[in-house]
């Protein structure tokens, strides 16, 4: 946090200490937060705009949303089996995404934005941190990938609302065919890696955008394990998104009471996608499912809506106390992978009896089971 409030005030030209903001500096954060938050999230009126050149807003995004965005990025890319070596932040404002991939171990990053602004930033805060990246300037509408090469990660973070407004005639095709584009610069085993809000709007053009390319051969790496069209997008109000720990510094804490912004968690659309060339990473025979729901308090006691390997269904227990082997029960996490073996089936429920197991084979933010550790490309 020192770091990026001493970018804020080079970028604001004002002196002061780095370790926290002055009263009138934070209150002119705070209302530029507000801003941003009603203008993308709210009422949209900021979508398709180049809001950086709004040196209050590209202020507020790097004192707040560039913290969430950042620690998004940490927890998605080390889903990844292995570290990408090469990576391209598409529409990478002042480079959050950028950051994680570098804070992960990957040794060629470009950032890449129409805003020379947010760029600029963004080469500040990696080169004072002490991370090597290049920055391009890329209106990413109109012409192609300013760098040579292909790519073992390429994450498009928070920009495709912005890019492909549902107001522009053909918005869907274009949208898809950019991502196209994308998929052909991955090295036979890279990834692409898409992240957005959790908005029920915003979630609903992720996953449409899941079945288009998994009708297209597509592999998923995460979260879905099933690979037939997606059960939410058959029901309307049942979105299917991420929660996960949002570790908060002091400022970020303060910033959230000011702007009256209620977030304890790290809430978000994604969906990291495999090379066409590649294969789906976990076999059919392997009765895995991920949890995508928190628990659900019904007359029946708790449960889960789960969604894996035999497609979405709910779980539950008959049991009054778990065995050991389904112990793991009591303490399940939204966005955990498990294997479950000799539940009670019907219908769309599955049931916790005697002799049920449950295992988590990969927790919240970890690679799938058959990947022990991570290795580096060569």
């Amino acid at each position: 946090m020192p770091l990026l409030i001493g970018a804020w005030r080079r970028l604001h030209k004002e002196s002061g200490p780095f370790e926290r903001l002055q009263t009138r500096e934070f209150r002119s954060v705070v209302n530029a937060v507000k801003t941003l938050q009603d203008g993308l999230e709210n009422g949209k009126t900021l979508v398709g705009q180049d809001y950086f050149k709004n040196q209050e807003l590209l202020g507020a995004y790097l004192l707040y949303q560039w913290v969430l965005h950042y620690q998004q990025g940490l927890s998605l890319i080390n889903e990844l089996p292995v570290t990408p070596r090469r990576v391209l932040d598409v529409c990478s404002g002042p480079g959050a995404f950028a950051f994680a991939a570098l804070k992960h171990g990957a040794s060629e990053v470009f950032a890449t934005d129409r805003s020379n602004e947010a760029l600029q930033l963004c080469a500040e805060v990696c080169g004072r941190y002490g991370m090597p990246l290049s920055v391009r300037h890329w209106n990413c509408l109109s012409s192609p990938i300013p760098a040579e090469g292909n790519f073992d990660l390429i994450i498009v973070g928070h920009c495709l609302e912005e890019l492909f407004p549902e107001l522009l005639p053909g918005w869907e095709d274009k949208q898809n065919q950019f991502l196209d584009y994308l998929l052909r610069r991955l090295t036979k085993d890279g990834y692409l890696l898409l992240v957005e809000s959790s908005q029920p709007h915003v979630n609903n053009r992720i996953l449409k955008i899941r079945d288009f390319l998994v009708n297209k051969g597509v592999p998923v790496q995460a979260p879905c394990i099933w690979k037939g069209p997606c059960p939410v997008l058959q029901t309307k109000g049942n979105p299917c998104y991420a929660q996960r720990e949002f570790d908060k510094p002091e400022l970020i804490k303060e910033i959230q009471r000011g702007a009256s912004i209620n977030l304890g968690s790290l809430k978000m659309s994604y969906i990291i996608f495999k090379s066409p060339q590649a294969q789906w990473p976990i076999p059919e025979k392997q009765n895995l499912f991920r949890i995508i729901s928190p628990p659900v308090e019904t007359h029946h006691g708790k449960r889960f809506y789960i969604c894996g390997s035999t497609g979405k269904k709910n779980l539950g227990t008959n049991v009054q106390q778990q065995t050991k082997g389904s112990k793991a029960f009591d303490y399940l996490r939204r966005g955990e992978l498990i294997s479950i073996e000799n539940a009670f089936e019907k219908q769309h429920s599955l049931d916790i009896v005697e002799g049920t197991k449950i295992s988590v084979e990969a927790a919240c933010g970890k690679p799938l089971p058959e990947v022990v550790e991570k290795e580096e490309w060569e």
